[in-house]
C-alpha cells in the first residue's frame, strides 16, 4: 500500500472489509453498497488511482459512481423548473408582452397579448402545463 498520513490507515480499513466480503462470497456477487460508499469516499479524498489500486477495484467502476454523486448533486442545486407568478403593474396604459411557458418534455406555449391585465396567466398555466 501507498505511505501517506492518513491514506495507509482508511485504506487498510476498506481493503479488510472487502477482503472479509470476498473471501466469504462467490465471485459473481456485487460488492455491496456500503464497501463501495467507503471506496468513493477514500477515493474523493486521495484520488482514484491510489484506491482504485490498493483495493484492487475497477478504476472506471469506481469514477462512475463518484461521477454519478457529483451529477446528482449538481441536479439537486435548485435547477428545477418552476413556475414564477408575474402579476401586471398597475398603470393606466397596458404594456404589451410576450409570456412563454415551457414543459419538461420540451412543449412550449408562446403568448403575444397587448393587453395583460385582461389575462388570467394562473388558469392559463393550469390549463398549459396541468397544474
Amino acid at each position: 500500500m501507498i505511505k501517506d498520513n492518513g491514506l495507509v490507515t482508511e485504506l487498510e480499513l476498506v481493503h479488510k472489509e472487502l477482503s472479509a466480503w470476498r473471501a466469504s462470497t462467490p465471485k459473481e456477487h456485487k460488492i455491496p453498497e456500503a464497501v463501495w460508499s467507503e471506496a468513493v469516499r477514500v477515493a474523493k479524498k486521495y484520488g482514484l488511482n491510489p484506491v482504485s489500486k490498493a483495493l484492487g477495484l475497477d478504476y472506471s467502476c469506481l469514477k462512475k459512481r463518484i461521477d454519478g454523486i457529483r451529477e446528482r448533486k449538481s441536479r439537486g442545486l435548485g435547477l428545477m423548473p418552476a413556475f414564477v407568478e408575474l402579476k401586471p403593474e398597475l398603470s393606466s396604459v397596458d404594456s404589451a408582452c410576450v409570456v412563454e411557458l415551457e414543459k419538461g418534455n420540451g412543449t412550449r406555449l408562446r403568448i403575444c397579448s397587448r393587453t395583460v391585465g385582461a389575462i388570467d396567466w394562473s388558469k392559463i398555466k393550469e390549463v398549459f402545463l396541468g397544474a
